[in-house]
């Protein structure tokens, strides 16, 4: 075979396993998308009604944004770390740390969340809304491709 026909072979298989790898991750969504698609599924399920919508909302969407930066400030550490050759280089003291004020902040988001919806719903409104919360998260990693319960992804 000429060398011309041995590129373009190459060239074809490059971009059928680039095709194959992207169809496997699937869509990607901007924050918008993916809050508002939350903010779908979870008013629905959760049953409320076009006056809790009005007072929930704004609520919710807050609180989204503000876990959407908390993840973003959080990734820069995992990511930076996570690639590095020479895994003695690898800050290990940096991502502990990371992890563990991850879940604090979080905790402490979700506190705030929870106080602002006292203030504007009855106690079985907020149960409804936080357990259908559990359950868009529940049916999100159900969807995620290639990985089955309880398994860790191998980097």
């Amino acid at each position: 075979m000429r060398m011309e026909k041995k590129i373009t072979l190459i060239c074809v298989l490059f971009l059928m396993i680039g095709a194959s790898v992207a169809q496997q991750r699937g869509p990607r969504f901007s924050k918008d998308e993916v809050i508002s698609r939350k903010w779908t599924f979870v008013s629905e399920k959760s049953g409320l009604t076009p006056l809790d919508i009005q007072k929930v909302e704004p609520v919710f969407m807050e609180t989204e944004l503000e876990l959407w930066n908390l993840l973003e400030k959080n990734r820069q550490i995992f990511k930076n770390n996570r690639r590095k050759a020479d895994k003695s280089a690898v800050n290990y003291e940096a991502i502990n740390d990371a992890m563990v004020n991850f879940e604090l902040e979080n905790a402490r988001i979700q506190q705030k969340y929870y106080q602002k919806l006292k203030k504007i719903l009855p106690a079985q409104t907020i149960n409804r809304l936080l357990m259908a919360e559990k359950s868009y998260k529940r049916e999100l990693m159900q969807k995620m491709p290639g990985q089955q319960r309880g398994q860790v992804r191998q980097e």
